[in-house]
């Protein structure tokens, strides 16, 4: 039966940054559950993000290099849109002053949920 390796890391010796904002702790970092709680807070902000996003934004699919610049230039109406481009193209935009931002979107956001 498979099993996970046990790594008795003990107590390390605390790391001193030379760059560092705030106090250096003289305390060596605990293993608690205490520490994966930024991660989460992290993590459920950029997935509110990324819902508010997708809930405020119409989706141009492989179209969005053309109708980012059709609102830039006046052509269509102003409207937050998102959508898939290429490296080449959002250079391009960019080079050309449209201001896009490259975000990716967790798999589970892409899908219908169950």
């Amino acid at each position: 039966m498979l099993s996970a390796p046990r790594l008795n890391l003990g107590r390390q010796k605390p790391v001193h940054l030379e760059s560092t904002v705030g106090p250096v702790s003289e305390d060596p970092p605990s293993n608690d559950v205490a520490l994966a709680a930024p991660h989460t807070e992290t993590t459920q902000a950029l997935l509110r993000m990324a819902k508010a996003m997708l809930e405020q934004t119409q989706d141009v699919g492989s179209r969005f290099a053309e109708e980012a610049r059709k609102i830039h230039y006046g052509e269509s109406e102003a409207r937050p849109i998102r959508g898939q481009a290429t490296h080449q193209q959002t250079r391009e935009l960019l080079e050309e002053g449209v201001q896009v931002m490259p975000f990716l979107l967790p798999e589970s956001l892409k899908g219908p949920l169950q």
